[in-house]
């Protein structure tokens, strides 16, 4: 059986018992666990898929069913399905495993989290939020008939079931209301300043963020609060306020109402996205609950990757005041890059979802959405009202625009639709239009790096993410993972500290405490013991890099000797930097000791 020594166990075990990750472990396949947020193609034994991490055309990142991992060979991300869950969720090592337990139905120990400080500020702001929340709830439920706030909802055409299901508040007119009700539950004011609730007056003392207003929670895929939205209740300006980000809220990476329409979205196969708040909650009251919202911005990379975990095609629903804007069309090229389709509709004039939806009703609206049109006929016609396009120089600003967003379209074949469309809309040769989308500037993520420290391994840009190893630390710790048997030649010629690089040195520590009786290493539990000391993507690195073995006893001892020459050598460079300084400050009882001591290694040799 795979076990590490008791000694060694207690010194790297994570919160949760050794037992619990392995039936986690055993009960998730990664290339299932993966393939529901990307979409993978066999190739071989293994299946590969473009990086999730990382822009790239050429596939580099490959899932090992036999292995159990996953490797990018643009970026280096890799490890194991906690690992996988950790990166693209997002969340710590015990969120991941929490979040497969749930999959998997492993029930897991009750522990106790070791209070660090981020970690303490994170736990603090969940629960103040949910205080806030409740607060804020209980006010609105309290609110007398006939109030403003009442007379609002009312008006919104918002019962008591819509308004509990989304946990709608009211802020009053204190402005010490909730700092005041915190303050008597334990909660210290500065917590709910790092919350985002309350501010620091000039003379010190805390006051409330948001006053006499209607307030939303914003909760994450997990239905947790981590922020909120107020709206006046009248027309006042600025007629929005909302949490400004604080340790669990950065609102480029979450979506208002996928709480609640994630499982719509994955059964519909689409989402439509809205703008405010009242346009998500109308909707899902009136029956229609595939619905979101973009919490006022523009959409990030992180929100369209988050969507693309529940569906690859998006609705993108405009009311009559942002239809036509190019700049907010620019924005949805986004989807393109991240290889989603995306169809945009506009509402009729003066309305927006909210308002369409209560005054024609829940038919109407899906109808509107059935009318959607694909981005490239959706900006083509408002191109084309914007230009004249029997002028040359106008063709060729609509051109311009139109291979923008071509430029960014995944699969070849729409790619050659959409060129072969816009010639024959600006009445123009095919040729053309291919000639000049060669000199259009290739979207960021073609370039072969990007935000997230990668590289397009097909074309040949800088790999940002390499993994320096010494080539015979590399191999030999290859070798040993794949044979415990391996580990007690090397055990006998070398010690972890001949190991010069950190990380194989930390791996060669784990292996060494193993027992060797079994001579399968399973790499996925490795990686767990090694949490905090060596980075997943190494050992996937180590395991998935090809290198040819025909000889594997003369490779172990030809790895083995290459290890302690290249210390014997870097050993006595040592000695002979230190001999120069004592030699040039006169020590002559060290410099006789350092020239014994190089005597010794060359005598000795390696």
């Amino acid at each position: 059986m795979f076990r590490f020594s008791q000694g060694y166990q207690k010194e790297i075990m994570g919160k949760i018992p050794e037992n619990i990750l392995n039936e986690i472990q055993d009960k998730c396949d990664i290339v299932e666990v993966i393939s529901s947020y990307v979409p993978l193609k066999q190739a071989g034994r293994n299946f590969r898929a473009n990086c999730p991490f990382h822009h790239e055309k050429t596939p580099s990142f490959m899932v090992s069913p036999d292995k159990q991992i996953y490797h990018c060979f643009g970026c280096n991300s890799g490890g194991n399905v906690f690992n996988f869950i950790k990166e693209y969720e997002k969340i710590d090592f015990i969120e991941a495993v929490k979040m497969l337990a749930e999959k998997t139905g492993v029930k897991l120990p009750e522990y106790k989290r070791d209070k660090g400080e981020d970690s303490s500020i994170v736990s603090d702001t969940y629960t103040v939020n949910d205080v806030a929340g409740k607060y804020y709830a209980g006010l609105l439920e309290k609110a007398a008939a006939g109030s403003e706030v009442r007379r609002y909802v009312e008006k919104r055409g918002l019962d008591s079931q819509t308004l509990r299901k989304f946990r709608v508040g009211y802020a009053d007119s204190s402005w010490r209301g909730l700092t005041d009700y915190l303050s008597s539950r334990g909660i210290k004011d500065d917590v709910a300043m790092r919350a985002g609730l309350s501010l620091k007056g000039k003379e010190g003392s805390c006051y409330d963020l948001f006053r006499n207003r209607v307030v939303f929670p914003i909760c994450d895929v997990r239905d947790r609060i981590i922020g909120f939205g107020a709206r006046v209740l009248d027309d006042s300006l600025p007629k929005y306020i909302n949490s400004p980000e604080t340790a669990v809220y950065k609102k480029g990476l979450h979506l208002y109402g996928l709480n609640f329409a994630k499982a719509a979205i994955k059964d519909k196969n689409f989402a439509i996205i809205t703008e405010g708040y009242l346009d998500v909650i109308t909707s899902h009251k009136y029956g229609v609950g595939n619905v979101i919202a973009s919490l006022g911005t523009a959409l990030t990379t992180e929100q369209i990757r988050l969507l693309k975990r529940y569906a690859h095609n998006v609705v993108i629903l405009y009311d009559a005041d942002q239809a036509g804007e190019l700049a907010s069309l620019r924005g949805l090229d986004l989807f393109l890059e991240e290889g989603m389709n995306v169809r945009i509709v506009t509402l009729a004039e003066g309305h927006d979802p909210d308002s369409f939806i209560r005054k024609f009703g829940t038919e109407s609206f899906i109808a509107s959405v059935r009318k959607a049109e694909s981005l490239f006929s959706y900006k083509l016609n408002i191109l084309k009202r914007k230009f004249n396009s029997a002028e040359p120089e106008s063709k060729a600003e609509i051109a311009k625009e139109m291979l923008s967003t071509i430029s960014r379209v995944k699969s070849a074949i729409v790619k050659a639709e959409y060129i072969k469309l816009l010639s024959q809309e600006l009445s123009v040769k095919e040729e053309s239009v291919w000639e000049e989308l060669k000199k259009t500037k290739r979207p960021p993520g073609d370039k072969g790096s990007s935000r997230w420290g990668g590289r397009d391994s097909g074309q040949g840009g800088k790999d940002i993410g390499r993994i320096e190893i010494p080539a015979a630390e590399r191999m030999l710790a290859r070798l040993m993972l794949e044979d415990a048997k391996v580990i007690d030649a090397v055990r006998n010629e070398l010690k972890p500290l001949d190991f010069r690089n950190s990380s194989v040195r930390h791996i060669v520590e784990a292996l060494f405490s193993i027992d060797t009786s079994d001579t399968l290493i399973d790499i996925t539990r490795l990686i767990n013991y090694l949490e905090d000391k060596v980075s997943a993507n190494v050992v996937s690195f180590i395991v998935n890099e090809e290198m040819e073995i025909k000889d594997k006893e003369k490779n172990v001892a030809d790895c083995i000797t290459v290890i302690k020459k290249e210390n014997r050598n870097a050993r006595l460079k040592d000695i002979q930097n230190r001999l120069a300084v004592v030699q040039k400050e006169g020590y002559i009882e060290e410099e006789k000791r350092l020239l014994d001591e190089f005597n010794q290694l060359i005598k000795r040799g390696f």
